[in-house]
């Protein structure tokens, strides 16, 4: 008996996929090789099989099989990950969370129960009509779904007020290895030990499936004020980053990019709040600006700059075709994002200008989100240039962590991060969570191959 035959057997309501363009589309996330990874494309493997369970009681019973059968799973959501944690690199079932879609609100919890397929985007619309928002807003927000976003923890648009997706959880129903389906309580507040939804939020289906989430909805802001500022320099940023901070003026985002050209740097504040409290809290934040030498920028600039911000994941969404190379022309082009404590921060800047020198690249842009600890940068070189563009970003994440910090903030580490994990939590660390991981999928069947473990 084949290996789907053994699958249907054991789970003949789970709806399977086994045509070529759906498993072309089901193996890949928007991790390329262009991104300085150029070994990437031979490590791509077509998936057996994309299954679309409908149910936790499908998820299980699809692991449990998989279990037996000794074949691995990689969970995916919209396929709008960076990292390639859903990108399939053996041979393996393609489990597609889409029909696990539901969503319910509780307007007087402030809470959602959503499916791990629901996008952000179907959560926000089920909360519209009772006043609430999620607070989760990231560049996919259309595209990607409640599990993808909680299996990598991501950072939104508005993480300076609501913090990272995994923030907001407070329940979660996940599969684990062996089939078992375990829940969470719903709760503001817990002190009852080891929080099994922390394990699984952030170890992008490593550890198990997530099948649902209860999240906390935020009001929708009566009054939102959207401000672009021009300053004289990145440091100037980096100070009113820190006086917001220091003062107790909470935007609900802060933005501030800057580009290879020693010089000005633009900043971008959001302020959420009561009618009177966000106006309040821009003003506060328009003094340690001018005081920093800021020049604001017109209202429709600042609108215009908020109004894109997911413009870039749209035009992705709307091209893909199965994976396609960009950029065509063999150009190569990564970004890093990483936590780097204030005192390091100069350093992890002048390594990034260091190693774009070294290697002959472009820094397109450097910047700050929400915090002055976030750094990001992104470079990009000429055809030819992975090597470099690799050693650059890997660099960066490297002096990050030699800093005190830590080599992403946003997006997770999938396949392209995963060699770098001993650096992150050391040798005693990472040891910790492969016996974890051992503990837990001793058959080792989920996401193989993935965040070093």
């Amino acid at each position: 008996m084949g290996v789907l035959e053994g699958l249907r057997d054991a789970c003949p309501a789970l709806a399977l996929h086994i045509d070529g363009p759906a498993l072309t589309a089901g193996g890949l996330d928007a991790m390329r090789p262009s991104r300085g990874r150029p070994e990437f494309a031979a490590l791509a493997t077509r998936p057996l099989a994309v299954a679309e369970p409908a149910s936790a009681a499908e998820v299980a019973a699809l692991v449990r099989w998989a279990a037996g059968a000794r074949v691995p799973l990689v969970a995916r959501g919209g396929g709008s990950g960076l990292m390639g944690a859903a990108a399939v690199l053996v041979p393996a079932i393609v489990v597609d969370s889409r029909r696990l879609g539901a969503v319910a609100v509780d307007a007087d919890a402030c809470l959602v129960r959503a499916g791990a397929g629901a996008t952000l985007a179907q959560v926000d619309a089920a909360l519209a009509p009772h006043g609430l928002m999620l607070g989760h807003d990231p560049w996919t927000v259309g595209v990607a779904t409640v599990g993808g976003a909680l299996a990598t923890n991501g950072l939104g648009y508005l993480g300076a007020r609501a913090g990272s997706f995994g923030a907001q959880v407070r329940a979660l129903e996940a599969v684990l290895a062996d089939g078992t389906i375990v829940g969470t309580p719903s709760s503001p507040a817990r002190s009852t030990g080891l929080d099994l939804a922390r394990l699984l939020v952030g170890t992008e289906g490593t550890f198990g499936i997530i099948t649902e989430a209860t999240l906390a909805a935020l009001p929708v802001p009566e009054e939102r004020v959207i401000h672009a500022w021009r300053l004289p320099s990145f440091d100037a940023g980096v100070t009113v980053a820190t006086g917001l901070r220091r003062t107790g003026v909470r935007p609900a985002c802060l933005e501030l990019s800057a580009d290879d050209a020693p010089g000005t740097a633009e900043l971008l504040l959001v302020f959420d709040g009561l009618r009177g409290e966000a106006a309040l809290l821009a003003a506060r934040a328009a003094q340690l600006v001018a005081a920093a030498g800021g020049e604001r920028l017109g209202a429709a600039e600042a609108e215009r700059q908020w109004g894109e911000r997911h413009a870039i994941a749209e035009r992705w969404a709307a091209t893909r075709r199965g994976g396609g190379e960009w950029p065509p022309d063999g150009t190569q082009f990564d970004y890093a994002h990483v936590g780097v404590p204030l005192g390091g921060l100069a350093t992890v800047r002048a390594t990034a200008r260091t190693l774009v020198e070294r290697y002959g690249l472009v820094l397109i842009e450097e910047g700050l989100w929400h915090w002055p600890e976030l750094y990001s940068i992104v470079v990009s070189g000429p055809p030819g240039s992975a090597e470099g563009v690799r050693a650059t970003i890997d660099g960066v994440c490297a002096a990050a962590v030699d800093a005190g910090g830590t080599l992403e903030y946003c997006h997770g580490v999938g396949w392209k991060l995963a060699h770098l994990m001993e650096r992150e939590h050391g040798a005693a660390g990472l040891a910790v969570l492969r016996r974890l991981k051992a503990a837990l999928d001793p058959a080792h069947i989920m996401n193989p191959g993935k965040g070093g473990l």
